[in-house]
């Protein structure tokens, strides 16, 4: 649940993580008076629960990944009056920290970094791969001049490999950003693999799949629940 738009994946298997069955997305109405953000988004999961119904396929749980935290909680009180139950609000950062671990046991690495972009911020965290565990979380407020962001950016994937928790390689994940045209700049900063998502439109969406499919895994990840669901935090971890 971004800003300005939706976008959804259906995704095969109970942890979310078989194949994208279907795919789609729509811009909000920005007029209030027509229909809130949070409506919208409602209607999109009862739309889906509908169709997936049709097409005999039973959800056994929906993940909406947010941008904003007061459309976050809109949605959360919009679920609540509509009694919708088995859906998960994941937070950007922790749907990224999703993707990541699921990533990091692809390429079998025991612990990858995930940089999390956005347009104002950039945060980086090492996931476990066995457990899902965040550690290392660093927030960083990007500059509004477009190189100097890209530099804060790099410097943030440069320290990685001298992180305590070393980790085997960095997964980027970002939502209003170019990740492609700067992943040549990343790649040169550092001597870890640097891998991004094919579909970087989507993956915030599977990401919430994956994290809705592993709730009581990510639960168990105190600090890092904390954070995802309170940015406004200036020190979410002390």
């Amino acid at each position: 649940m971004a800003a300005a738009d939706v976008r959804m994946a259906l995704v095969e298997g109970e942890d979310g993580d078989g194949l994208i069955v279907e795919e789609d997305s729509f811009d909000l109405d920005r007029n209030p008076v027509t229909s809130s953000a949070s409506d919208q988004v409602v209607a999109a999961i009862l739309g889906t629960r509908e169709g997936a119904a049709d097409a005999g396929l039973r959800l056994s749980s929906i993940g909406v990944t947010w941008t904003d935290p007061v459309q976050a909680a809109a949605l959360r009180d919009a679920l609540a009056w509509h009694k919708l139950e088995n859906v998960m609000l994941v937070s950007g950062f922790l749907a990224a920290a999703a993707l990541g671990q699921a990533v990091g046991g692809a390429l079998s690495y025991a612990r990858t970094a995930v940089l999390f972009i956005e347009p104002d911020t950039a945060t980086l965290a090492v996931v476990d791969t066995a457990d899902g565990s965040v550690s290392e979380v660093c927030q960083q407020l990007l500059a509004e001049d477009d190189d100097a962001a890209v530099a804060e950016v790099v410097a943030m994937v440069a320290a990685a490999e001298s992180l305590p928790a070393r980790p085997d390689g960095v997964y980027v994940v970002g939502t209003g950003v170019d990740v492609a045209m700067i992943k040549p700049a990343l790649d040169a900063a550092t001597s870890l693999t640097v891998s991004v998502s094919e579909e970087q439109e989507m993956a915030l969406a599977r990401g919430a799949a994956l994290a809705c499919g592993n709730a009581p895994l990510f639960a168990a990840t105190t600090a890092a629940l904390a954070y995802a669901q309170d940015l406004n935090d200036p020190d979410p971890l002390g």
